[in-house]
């Protein structure tokens, strides 16, 4: 059994996907601060002119310690806005059009909503069902942490989940004390990125990967976008 944790992200980009296809459950970690200029809140699509970044506004009045899943939407039309740039970006595209229905229930659902937890959370779940990924999702409000230390924590949420394995993406060691995991006996591997490959991207500079998996989707169908999770590892302790 291998578990992911991650913090939730707005219409994340394939590498977020492929952590959570590779493993058996997925712990949604919003119990944890807000961070400004983040992927909580927003994230790129690539449009004919290039790049743009699509960004719902929060409440944050500089609050410290303000938890990712009590930030508030301030502008909630900023989704309705979103969904008319996804359209006009990639309406005419096949791969897009097969999942426009899927994806417009999801934003219509999630306009209504106050808190930004609650947007990614219904928009990735939309995404998950249209990637037929079927990781099992745990909200972390279900632990009750004995500790405020990171790598802690996410022993503590293996260990009560008993799974065997944690996976984190390649920036994850340079945080952890692999030596607590190591003592736990839970094995941590980490998710390479470098394998995905590039398709016909719209714009006319360099390919870009870090942009939304909507990209990914509109260009190569479900089942093309699929097949870039692949889940390529290596052990770290």
């Amino acid at each position: 059994m291998r578990a992911v944790v991650l913090q939730s992200n707005y219409l994340p980009w394939k590498g977020y996907f492929d952590l959570i296809a590779s493993a058996d459950v997925f712990v949604i970690y919003d119990s944890v601060q807000y961070t400004k200029n983040d992927w909580r809140n927003r994230n790129r699509l690539m449009t004919r002119n290039g790049p743009v970044w699509i960004t719902v506004p929060v409440v944050t009045a500089g609050r410290f310690g303000q938890k990712i899943r009590e930030t508030e939407i301030s502008d909630r039309a900023a989704l309705t806005r979103h969904w008319k740039t996804i359209t006009q970006t990639y309406g005419s595209l096949s791969g897009f059009a097969d999942h426009a229905g899927e994806l417009f229930e999801a934003f219509n659902l999630a306009s209504n909503k106050t808190h930004l937890h609650d947007v990614n959370v219904i928009l990735l779940q939309a995404l998950l069902d249209v990637l037929r990924v079927e990781t099992e999702i745990i909200d972390d409000l279900r632990f009750s942490f004995d500790s405020d230390d990171p790598t802690s924590r996410l022993v503590q949420i293996c260990t009560e989940l008993g799974v065997s394995s944690y996976l984190t993406g390649p920036a994850g060691t340079n945080y952890l004390d692999l030596d607590q995991f190591r003592l736990a006996e839970i094995a941590v591997e980490v998710l390479e990125y470098d394998h995905y490959n590039e398709y016909p991207q719209l714009g006319s500079g360099r390919f870009d990967h870090a942009v939304s998996i909507v990209d990914l989707l509109a260009h190569t169908g479900a089942d093309g976008a699929r097949r870039e999770l692949r889940g390529r590892t290596h052990r770290a302790c």
